[in-house]
C-alpha cells in the first residue's frame, strides 16, 4: 500500500470513530428523551445534569474528531 492508502486508513479511522461517537451518543440521548431509558436497559433512568453534560461533551469531541479527520483528508488531497 502506498502512503495515500495508509493516510486514508489512519486519518479516515479517526474521522469514522468521531462520527460514530457523536451519532451514537445523540441516538442514546434522543432515546432517553423519548422513552426515559438508555440503550442496554429497559428501566427508566434519570440523567443528572453532570451526566447529561458529559454526554454532550462526547458529542462535541466526536464532532471535533470528525472535522479534524475530514480536514486532514482534504489537505492530503484524498477528498
Amino acid at each position: 500500500m502506498g502512503d495515500t492508502s495508509w493516510a486514508f486508513l489512519l486519518v479516515g479511522s479517526f474521522a469514522a470513530l468521531g462520527a460514530a461517537m457523536a451519532a451514537g451518543t445523540i441516538a442514546a440521548l434522543w432515546r432517553h428523551r423519548r422513552t426515559g431509558t438508555m440503550p442496554g436497559s429497559d428501566e427508566l433512568v434519570e440523567l443528572s445534569a453532570s451526566r447529561r453534560r458529559i454526554l454532550w461533551l462526547r458529542v462535541a469531541v466526536g464532532l471535533v474528531l470528525t472535522g479534524m479527520g475530514v480536514e486532514a483528508l482534504r489537505r492530503i488531497g484524498i477528498l
